[in-house]
């Protein structure tokens, strides 16, 4: 069985692998990695210095709207994607790029349900984009990508808002599971390419009606695990803008890089 998040909030329960956990603060102290997520070697920290100098000093230049890397000879802050045809949403924050030393770390939170990955992540996002996380006061509801009921039951929890959730603690912003919602489509959007994701998420998103004032006239800011071609960030930036939203901006942990430079 696997509990709606408004329920595990009031339970303090997760079902992850079919059996109730109580979580107190206590018992999550005890679930936090023992070993680093980057290099997995022992140690209390979530990530070791050596990890967060390795991830510092691999950051690139990217593009402010969709995170792909620059090239060194572009002088624009956009790329030529971007220039030519300008994504929904207003910008994209990453932590690195999916295939980068953290992607074993996002496979084991999304596929082998270690949930208490999620520190781990978000305190290396931290090192990276300090300045973004104090700029609280532009950002007034931090959203997660919803996932179908289907997958959900399948995964055991949504990745995206136990990330969500940190982001919102720590900042001290609003977050909201329920503002939008996802009918479960069948096929392997990780193959897909971006035409093809764009075409499958068609009519796949909503937004709660009840929930429509977290939306107008707001700056929201969507969180996600890995941003791989942009369709569905870019689909849900749309939609919310269609009900009056005044920004989105993208924080996710992973960016894909293109298969082949244009």
């Amino acid at each position: 069985m696997v509990l709606e998040p408004e329920l595990e909030n009031a339970l303090g329960t997760v079902d992850v692998v079919g059996i109730s956990v109580q979580y107190t603060e206590r018992y999550m102290n005890l679930l936090l990695p023992t070993s680093c997520i980057g290099c997995q070697e022992f140690q209390t920290a979530t990530i070791c210095q050596k990890c967060r100098k390795r991830l510092k000093d691999s950051q690139l230049n990217r593009c402010a709207q969709c995170a792909l890397p620059l090239a060194h000879h572009e002088k624009n802050s956009l790329c030529l994607d971007c220039l030519k045809n300008q994504p929904p949403f207003d910008a994209t924050l990453c932590l690195d790029s999916y295939g980068g030393f953290l992607t074993d770390a996002i496979h084991s939170y999304k596929y082998q349900h270690q949930i208490a990955i999620a520190h781990g992540l978000f305190d290396a996002w931290f090192d990276i984009h300090p300045k973004e996380l104090k700029k609280d006061q532009s950002v007034d509801v931090i959203l997660p990508i919803p996932m179908s009921q289907e997958k959900l039951h399948r995964r055991g929890f949504n990745q995206s808002w136990e990330l969500c959730k940190l982001f919102s603690k720590k900042l001290k912003i609003k977050s909201n599971w329920k503002v939008l919602k996802r009918i479960h489509i069948e096929g392997d959007q990780v193959s897909a390419s971006k035409q093809e994701r764009a075409h499958r998420l068609n009519n796949v998103f909503f937004i709660n009606p009840n929930n429509i004032d977290l939306i107008k006239n707001k700056n929201i800011v969507l969180i996600d695990d890995v941003m791989t071609t942009g369709a569905t960030l870019s689909v849900i930036a749309q939609l919310l803008k269609d009900f009056g939203a005044q920004s989105v901006h993208n924080w996710v942990i992973l960016r894909t890089p293109k298969k082949s430079s244009c």
